[in-house]
């Protein structure tokens, strides 16, 4: 006798496993059998709890195919979401939705071409069900911050002014966007303004807060030199930000600051630890933060070791079983790599800004 499909015991079972990796695995068997039994609300529900594991715990990316999946569901059987979750169902769609064009800035071989239209289509929902305009305007900020910093400036004035609503982000979040945004255009002051409420603890943070907004306060110190400022960042972000490889892009501006001040030995002990979340990483974004941060490492322990002991994992290309490398050769590897990742952003943004974001390293 086959056996009878279980949603909630499903479910509970993705639950008990770890956030990230461990509960995808639970949750894409989950969906195998929610597809074959034909269950269109677990169909939908388990999607979109895999989409939000790959989007905040692991690498988001792998939301996209899932948020593909569940838009084709709901168009044919929104009926069923709808009588479980009524006044849910059109964010959860939504939402999905979002994090299915989130990574895009991240995936360089995306065209910008099929992301503007993938953009008409995420405007045309918004306009639909009269949600998420505010969300709308932050992905076109986003996108354009590695395109023309001046249109990026634009589209988040419009995000800033455009009134809150279920599909927005938390506050603290939305704060360290515009932290972000403030210092990519070089005003400070205005950063900190937005910064001072999450400085007086006036707001809750999240799961991805303060580390959003002090990462953007590490990378300028770093890119202006200002070691210590730098330095005080790199250590209360470590403090929060070592959890799972959805932090590659904390980890590698942490590695680059302790590099280039006196904490070279606990820059290589973290690269060493961590370069094994960059395996089948599909965020080429964080794979290029980490391996700039890895250069900037091992270009400075070349400076005075020929050689270093270090345990690396067996799929990375320059493995040696010895487990003895010299850190020029490592330096040389992480910036060809970052260069390529960086390369091929600016050639679908049409832009310099990593080209000129390694000269800054």
């Amino acid at each position: 006798m086959a056996k009878r499909f279980n949603g909630d015991a499903l479910y509970a079972a993705a639950q008990k496993q770890s956030e990230g990796g461990p509960r995808m695995a639970v949750l894409q068997d989950a969906i195998r059998q929610a597809d074959e039994a034909g269950e269109h609300y677990w169909r939908m529900l388990l999607r979109y709890d895999y989409a939000c594991q790959a989007t905040f715990h692991d690498d988001p990316p792998k939301a996209m195919p899932v948020a593909a999946e569940f838009a084709s569901i709901f168009q044919e059987h929104s009926d069923v979401l709808y009588e479980r979750s009524a006044d849910g169902a059109p964010e959860m769609y939504l939402m999905i939705t979002q994090m299915g064009l989130d990574p895009i800035v991240n995936l360089p071989q995306v065209p910008k071409e099929q992301w503007e239209e993938l953009m008409k289509q995420f405007r045309a929902l918004v306009q639909e069900y009269h949600i998420g305009l505010r969300t709308y305007w932050w992905q076109m900020c986003n996108f354009w911050q590695y395109v023309d910093k001046e249109q990026a400036f634009i589209y988040f004035r419009k995000f800033w002014r455009t009134g809150r609503d279920g599909l927005s982000d938390c506050r603290a979040c939305e704060r360290s966007n515009a932290v972000r945004m403030c210092l990519l255009i070089g005003d400070r002051a205005a950063a900190d303004d937005y910064a001072k409420p999450m400085e007086a603890g006036r707001i809750w943070f999240c799961n991805d807060t303060p580390h959003r907004y002090w990462l953007a306060y590490l990378e300028d110190a770093l890119d202006r030199r200002e070691m210590d400022r730098a330095k005080a960042y790199a250590n209360k972000l470590y403090r929060k930000a070592d959890r799972d490889r959805n932090d590659l892009s904390y980890l590698g501006a942490i590695i680059r600051c302790w590099a280039q001040t006196d904490d070279l030995d606990r820059a290589v002990k973290l690269l060493e630890k961590r370069l094994i979340w960059a395996e089948s990483m599909w965020d080429q974004k964080k794979l290029y933060d980490f391996f700039k941060g890895a250069w900037a490492c091992f270009r400075e322990l070349a400076k005075t070791s020929e050689s270093v002991e270090l345990a690396l994992p067996g799929w990375f290309p320059l493995f040696r079983a010895d487990g003895v490398y010299a850190p020029k050769e490592l330096a040389d590897w992480f910036y060809e790599n970052a260069s390529r990742i960086g390369a091929a952003f600016d050639k679908r943004n049409e832009s310099d800004y990593f080209a000129k974001d390694l000269t800054l390293t």
